[in-house]
């Protein structure tokens, strides 16, 4: 094993179910059975086997294990011996995934089971569907060769088998005669062969092979009870072999090829047309115009929101679930006076203890677009642990991003923050900027420097008055950088005398920002050297799949990421060798190896004078915990000169790191974290009442909301952060007065 380090993996160990690609290339397991083990560093391949089939309960004989790493979870390795048990520790953190499958039908190229895959062979098909007139049908005009009857169209690698067997004889029974019908596309694929349809009547359907004289022919009516369509007669024999690939041109109804491609487009659903042409034509051999291809993503998307909007019903009940679960969960929505679905609020138990106990005063709000809702917006507001991880504090949707709205979900906020006075990082969209200062006060209200470096990046591009690149824009972004983190009034001034005398409309261009809500220097309260929303990076990963789905949905994805994530930070404090966390070890060890080449002069027994390279001098107190560098002060942990001054005395490093930082500390943020999700009775959408009682106005359960398409072409992307765009003010180029041009009220123009 290559890594020495000793760690402790929550194992999860998988039977029986299948693999779903998720849209950013990891797997969820569907189905069977999951359990788990906890593996530590030494394990022997032997113990580890026979410890996961144990706790799944099923004979190790025929079965393989496979196990997947954490930078590629959608890649299955195969467990052989100790060398694959020392891979797994090595390259996972926190957990792991062990899937147990059957070894004959362990698959020999190395994707998860039911991965979405390309084609490897397509048996050349001709089949002939005869739906209404209106109905718009695409052809093949360039067949494809054929090597044998595997196709892979949706997501499974075994969909040519399942298909050659979708009829199987008398009797059999469909939901409606579109599905019959398609049954029987599929069949004619699979087995190579074109069908004409003789009957086509509301209750009866009779379909014959299209060769002359071919005995094979299936006729299907309605059932008078139960109204599905079953099959009366069913002849299922050839007179001829199997078409070849030359003859092979098949034609479809353009619902039933977007019910085969839907798995593929819902799973990425960014996908542009040309990509749906050309996944068409590599899996079905049918080669589609972009018209085409756009009209099959609109029909499914169609099909999905339809579907999704009864699930809407159910958002009362699993916000009673959460509530249920752990008491002092924060799970409330709202409605219109339609009762339309308007917006949600989410705030768990042990996030909110974990907060109060342990947590900085200091939270990140993230805002992002929901695809699938136009105008609708994921807010999400963060914390930070004793490590500067991410900690979720609390989630909601809004419908609109309304200053009433808007208020509503920080008013719930307030209330989980129970009246601590906190300080909020946030962007700079407008909407934010009124609200926050509303309910947080301006003085608690901190830009985020991420959107504030882009609004002047963008100012710099868009101007036409003058051209900064290249370098000179490195430049500048570098003295935007030194305004920002600079710690002392002289050192703030002095960065801001760089970038005036380097450009005048950069420096106005800052001092319209409003430095005070940004640069370190003249920000008030603390923020421990974090001037950026933190949680931006690890929430786009966060919620990156779940961006597409509707409301259910994502509150479900939310608290199963949530539980893993918890989960795994917990688990991480057995690991840690010191009494503060990795990341924070690593900072301090940063500022001693920065630190070793100060000069110093003891002034007394807790006074320290350290003079850098430049000339520059800091004085340091241990006692009071103090350096006039301020980082100290600002980070809670000892800079360069404080760690220097430690060394002279011989004294504990750690002691000197704010309580923050310790483990102790950490412990108690994850001393509480929640189960998972329990869907077991989970009513279905049909089964429940959407109205409102007439006497007292109590709403029951919402109803989906009214989705208008908003006018002009799709984003490309969707909004992330809102900033905003701060004007440079108008200057005269003769005068240099501001609010004018040389044309327009200029002394000097006159004369």
């Amino acid at each position: 094993m290559m890594g020495t380090e000793d760690k402790t993996l929550f194992c999860f160990c998988h039977w029986g179910g299948k693999n779903k690609v998720l849209p950013d290339g990891s797997t969820s397991y569907v189905g069977g059975i999951t359990d788990q083990i906890i593996v530590k560093t030494g394990i022997k391949y032997n113990d580890f086997v026979n410890a996961v089939f144990d706790r799944l309960g099923i004979d190790p004989s025929d079965k393989v294990l496979q196990f997947t790493v954490k930078f590629d979870r959608a890649q299955l390795i195969r467990l052989r011996d100790q060398e694959g048990v020392n891979t797994l520790l090595q390259f996972n953190d926190g957990f792991a995934h062990v899937y147990a499958s059957s070894s004959e039908k362990e698959p020999n190229s190395e994707v998860a089971p039911n991965m979405a895959t390309t084609r490897i062979s397509t048996t050349e098909v001709e089949a002939v569907s005869l739906g209404s007139a209106e109905e718009e049908q695409v052809s093949a005009d360039t067949p494809i060769p054929a090597t044998s009857n595997q196709w892979i169209t949706d997501g499974t690698p075994d969909a040519a088998a399942n298909w050659s067997e979708l009829l199987v004889g008398e009797g059999q029974a469909f939901e409606n005669a579109d599905a019959f019908r398609l049954a029987v596309f599929k069949f004619s694929i699979a087995n190579r062969f074109h069908y004409r349809i003789l009957h086509n009547k509301p209750r009866y359907i009779s379909i014959h092979c299209a060769a002359d004289g071919c005995p094979w022919k299936v006729s299907a009516g309605v059932e008078k009870k139960s109204q599905n369509v079953s099959i009366r007669k069913f002849i299922d024999s050839h007179s001829h072999p199997p078409l070849d690939s030359s003859q092979l041109k098949p034609r479809i109804r353009m619902k039933w090829l977007g019910g085969i491609m839907q798995e593929d487009i819902l799973g990425s659903p960014d996908c542009l047309p040309r990509k749906v042409c050309e996944d068409a034509e590599k899996n079905l051999a049918i080669k589609l115009t972009y018209r085409q291809a756009w009209s099959v993503k609109q029909r499914i998307r169609e099909a999905i929101n339809e579907k999704s909007g009864e699930s809407y019903k159910l958002i009362p009940w699993l916000c009673n679930r959460l509530v249920e679960a752990m008491p002092g969960t924060i799970a409330t929505w709202s409605c219109t006076e339609e009762n339309r679905f308007k917006r949600l609020f989410v705030s768990y138990d042990c996030s909110i203890r974990g907060f109060d106990v342990g947590c900085r005063p200091l939270i990140f709000v993230d805002v992002y677009n929901l695809n699938e809702l136009h105008n609708s917006s994921f807010i999400v507001a963060s914390a930070l642990d004793a490590d500067n991880e991410m900690y979720p504090l609390s989630y909601g949707i809004l419908l609109s991003m309304n200053e009433e709205d808007l208020m509503w979900f920080l008013e719930k906020l307030k209330l989980v923050l129970q009246n601590r006075e906190v300080v909020v990082v946030s962007g700079t969209s407008l909407p934010f900027l009124s609200s926050l200062d509303k309910m947080f006060g301006d003085e608690n209200h901190s830009f985020c420097f991420h959107c504030v470096k882009e609004n002047f990046n963008n100012f710099i591009d868009g101007n036409t008055a003058f051209k900064v690149q290249g370098r000179g824009k490195e430049i500048a972004l570098k003295y935007l950088c030194d305004i920002a983190y600079a710690r002392t009034l002289d050192s703030y001034n002095e960065a801001l005398g760089k970038i005036c005398s380097f450009r005048r409309e950069l420096y106005d261009w800052v001092i319209a920002s409003q430095p005070e809500r940004w640069s370190n220097a003249l920000f008030r309260k603390p923020r421990w050297d974090h001037l950026n929303c933190k949680s931006t990076d690890s929430l786009n990963s966060f919620i990156e799949e779940e961006k597409f789905v509707h409301v259910l949905e994502l509150m479900e994805a939310y608290h199963e990421k949530l539980y893993m994530l918890l989960q795994s930070n917990k688990l991480k404090i057995e690991q840690w060798n010191l009494p503060i966390g990795p990341r924070v070890a690593e900072k301090i060890f940063e500022n001693q190896k920065a630190g070793d080449n100060l000069a110093v002069t003891v002034l007394s027994d807790v006074e320290f004078k350290l003079q850098e390279l430049q000339g520059r001098e800091e004085v340091v107190n241990l006692k009071l915990w103090t350096c006039t560098c301020l980082e100290w002060q600002m980070t809670g942990i000892p800079c360069s000169h404080a760690c220097n001054a430690i060394t002279m005395t011989s004294m504990n490093i750690y002691q000197y790191v704010a309580d923050w930082y310790k483990r102790e500390t950490q412990e108690h943020i994850y001393a509480e974290v929640m189960d998972e999700l329990a869907k077991f009775d989970i009513p279905h959408p049909d089964d429940i009442i959407s109205s409102a009682s007439s006497g007292n106005d109590i709403v029951l359960c919402p109803l989906s909301p009214h989705i208008k398409r908003p006018p002009g072409r799709p984003r490309k992307e969707p909004k992330g952060l809102q900033v905003e765009t701060v004007k440079r003010p108008i200057r005269c180029s003769k005068c240099g007065g501001v609010g004018h041009n040389k044309r327009t009220k200029c002394s000097s123009a006159a004369q």
